[in-house]
């Protein structure tokens, strides 16, 4: 009998490739339309263990980078009526444990507490891992691992608001934002490349 082969990244210290991976949210918006949006800068680290559960995942995203493809709105959302930035810089997530999940091939339940807004709350990420391949520019010691997520949260929940009543009812910003994470992890910390191309994380 053949054993079943290791997937996902081994033990070590694991680094988020902000180049490589898209932080995605979608959100109702004029209450019949849907918007979606991205943050540009995010920096994160995984530390897996022997034991995979007992790894730890921290990432933190500039709530300033918010693009939705249109200058006004992004400067709305950056204003005090919504993710307020000038008072709350980040996005923050932190893992606090994860289990196998049957929704899929290579699937778990990533748990972990969100702060949004300077409110804590706890999340689950129904997450997969994708696949792995060497790192397209340094392939001789760079290589990366690819997950996907997503989970849905409640704006009013975080103490966000919703921009007020539209005049056909409803209101300007929905209250339910599903979140999509599709990730890549690389060994090497992407700081020195980053800088080197002149991206900030």
């Amino acid at each position: 009998m053949t054993s079943t082969p290791e997937i996902g990244p081994g033990p070590g210290t694991w680094y988020l490739d902000p180049l490589h991976s898209s932080l995605i949210f979608v959100a109702h918006y004029l209450r019949f339309g849907r918007v979606q949006g991205t943050f540009g800068r995010a920096r994160g680290q995984v530390l897996v263990t022997s034991d995979p559960a007992r790894s730890e995942v921290e990432v933190v995203l500039d709530a300033a980078s918010v693009n939705t493809g249109v200058g006004a709105r992004d400067a709305h959302l950056r204003s005090a009526d919504f993710l307020d930035v000038d008072h709350h810089p980040e996005i923050r997530f932190a893992s606090t444990g994860l289990e196998p999940s049957r929704r899929g091939r290579h699937s778990f339940r990533l748990f972990g507490d969100l702060t949004i807004h300077g409110t804590t709350l706890p999340v689950t990420l129904d997450s997969q891992w994708v696949g792995e391949s060497p790192d397209y520019v340094s392939p001789a010691d760079t290589y990366g691992h690819f997950f996907s997520a997503n989970t849905r949260i409640r704006l009013s929940d975080f103490g966000v608001g919703d921009g007020g009543e539209v005049p056909w009812g409803g209101r300007l910003v929905g209250d339910t934002v599903d979140i999509v994470l599709e990730v890549r992890l690389q060994n090497q910390d992407p700081r020195p490349f980053l800088q080197q191309i002149g991206h900030t994380p």
